[in-house]
């Protein structure tokens, strides 16, 4: 038994996840890229890396485009 994986600390007793909490970490990770799409354009991209049918330079520009740097004021 451990912690439900979508990170609310509670313990999940039959798998990763407590009963709809799957659902949580799923609208967690869709909301924090920006979108669907947005988490779609970064697993294809992700996956065209792995396979060097993307270069680091694209891959990182478009992370640094879903997760822009906010500078210090």
């Amino acid at each position: 038994m451990g912690d439900c994986r979508c990170g609310c600390g509670e313990p999940a007793e039959n798998g990763d996840f407590i009963a709809g909490h799957s659902q949580k970490l799923t609208a967690s990770l869709v909301k924090q890229v920006g979108g669907l799409f947005a988490l779609q354009e970064l697993v294809q991209s992700a996956q065209k890396y792995s396979c060097e049918e993307k270069s680091q330079e694209e891959f990182l520009d478009l992370i640094r485009r879903i997760f822009p740097v906010k500078k210090l004021r």
